[in-house]
């Protein structure tokens, strides 16, 4: 049986319990967080690497630091400990400079051998080779040392990954070198941005997979999740949705159950193990400083929508300039961009956005209403990725002279900049994703003042801090997910008649959603209330608000 820490301690010598005690205190003096995320800084590919820089951000903040019980000064240290991709690696963006005093960023440099699993979160990631180089030493970073120098008294491991790196760096300390510290006095908060093993997705996209179905991969982050709640002191999740279904896998734990009935085992240890921290997370301060600067060119009486033009892609510009052309109109404040910013991976359903804009008509309904499309995402799984650019080009497009319209693709990580420009020109944002922890787009659309479209059902984090139909479109897209697995399927089993049955049967169930969308889009005043609720919430949470939720998670613990 594995104790956790506290149990550790309550079984020890009275004399070790003061010294313990004392380590708490001090610790409250002088934190030292290490950090362990897969993505950071280095050619960031997803929103995980967005939140990561954000909770260093405000956990370094100097108002954070100074907020304690007795106002006493709370010195900060942090060291994050994530990967790098090979050079070699295609299509990586560029890296992102994150400098503090007080912080230190130690990579694991992949190897090239490990090239086409960057960009993926997934079982088919680098996790393995980002653990093993923290176990056995095998990266330019004595990492052992390092750690064992630094004296955390806390660690932040995100997802199943980056505790299975607090595991091999367990396996590799053996306090040998230092006896003033202790790993297992150190506070461990397993900070989950996703629970796999809930995901609806399994393993959809991946070609090149040859280890089962679903059910194995189900299996496989059913163990690795359930590891990690038991490794952790502490737990934070996402949203509500997620908090259930870890309560869920801690219960299905029997090492957990033994643990909890273990008679050392104190009742506030006991409501430790089942306590799960909701922690949304914060809208970034680099994108946060950028939509205020719409109320400042508002009082100043120009058009927000201009206000970053400089930074719209060159493809979007000439879109934009086309459609303005085409409606008679150069008024650069009208908002024309129906978009879409998600990973092009199979778990986050970008195929979802391309379906709905075939049911609202395609290019005929587009150019109708004088809306561009554009979808903005990084290509994790390469092959899934061009049959969602293709589909969406076939969709939303048209070469014909007489027929023309613009559709625009932009397949890397945007940076905040891009990002506002192109939601200063956003009309309606979809999140197609069936299931989010989160869904940091939501949020930072709504700082620029544009709504969204989620599924419905609690599935999606963002929308509880946006509240659904308040500050976000709540939709039930899960139909959208059936057409594709419909049309996608191989047809030898089927006849034309069977699959036209089955699409005509989908179209009518569709029908409420799809003229939902559409009264939407032609109704102003309607997208100008939600816009106005969403830009309020969002702009409310920002990190020095979510850092003080992690400050006091960690000094619960």
């Amino acid at each position: 049986m594995t104790l956790t820490k506290k149990t550790r301690i309550a079984v020890e010598a009275p004399n070790t319990i003061n010294n313990n005690e004392s380590h708490l205190l001090q610790r409250r003096h002088h934190r030292r967080v290490l950090f362990l995320s897969l993505e950071f800084n280095f050619a960031p590919f997803s929103g995980n690497g967005v939140l990561c820089r954000s909770l260093v951000s405000g956990l370094l903040d100097d108002t954070t630091n100074n907020e304690t019980p007795n106002n006493d000064h709370t010195h900060v240290e942090i060291r994050v400990i994530c990967a790098k991709p090979h050079p070699s690696t295609p299509n990586l963006s560029s890296d992102i400079s994150v400098t503090h005093k007080n912080l230190e960023i130690w990579p694991v440099e992949l190897q090239e051998s490990s090239s086409h699993r960057w960009k993926r979160l997934d079982r088919h990631g680098p996790w393995n080779e980002f653990a093993s180089a923290l176990c056995c030493g095998s990266n330019r970073i004595n990492f052992r040392d390092c750690i064992e120098q630094f004296e955390p008294t806390d660690v932040v491991a995100v997802d199943w990954h980056g505790m299975l790196a607090w595991q091999a760096i367990c396996t590799a300390i053996t306090n040998t070198t230092n006896l003033r510290w202790r790993k297992d006095r150190v506070n461990v908060c397993y900070y989950n941005f996703r629970v796999y093993s809930s995901s609806s997705w399994g393993d959809q996209g991946n070609n090149n997979s040859s280890d089962g179905g679903t059910s194995d991969n189900n299996q496989f982050y059913k163990e690795m999740e359930q590891l990690s709640c038991r490794l952790a002191d502490g737990i934070i999740c996402l949203s509500e949705h997620d908090r259930c279904a870890l309560h869920k896998l801690m219960l299905q734990d029997k090492k957990v159950e033994d643990e909890i009935m273990n008679p050392t085992c104190s009742h506030q240890e006991q409501k430790k193990v089942r306590e799960i921290t909701i922690l949304p997370p914060p809208l970034r301060g680099d994108v946060c400083k950028l939509a205020r600067m719409m109320d400042q060119q508002h009082q100043e009486g120009g058009g927000s929508s201009s206000l970053f033009n400089m930074y719209l892609p060159e493809k979007a510009r000439k879109a934009l300039d086309y459609a303005h052309q085409q409606q008679g109109t150069t008024i650069s404040q009208q908002r024309l961009f129906l978009t879409c910013i998600s990973r092009l991976s199979p778990e986050k359903s970008p195929h979802i956005f391309v379906n709905l804009l075939q049911q609202l008509g395609g290019v005929d309904f587009l150019r109708r209403h004088c809306l561009v499309p554009i979808l903005c995402g990084a290509r994790s799984v390469e092959s899934y990725a061009e049959e969602v650019i293709q589909s969406f080009k076939n969709v939303c497009s048209s070469d014909d002279d007489d027929s023309f319209w613009p559709c625009i693709v932009i397949d890397h990580h945007l940076g905040p900049k891009e990002l506002a420009a192109i939601f200063s020109h956003t009309v309606l944002n979809v999140h197609p994703c069936l299931y989010d922890a989160y869904g940091m787009t939501l949020v930072e659309s709504a700082a620029f003042g544009v709504p969204s479209v989620v599924n419905c059902g609690g599935k999606v984090g963002a929308a509880a801090l946006l509240g659904e139909n308040e500050g976000c479109v709540a939709l039930d897209l899960s139909g959208m997910e059936e057409e594709i697995r419909t049309e996608t399927t191989d047809g030898k089993n089927d006849s034309n008649e069977e699959i036209d049955g089955s699409v005509k049967k989908l179209n009518k169930m569709l029908a409420p959603r799809i003229q939902h969308t559409v009264s939407l889009l032609r109704s102003c005043s309607t997208l100008a209330q939600v816009a106005k609720e969403a830009r309020h919430r969002a702009l409310g949470w920002d990190e020095l608000s979510c850092c003080r939720g992690l400050v006091e998670k960690l000094n619960s613990l």
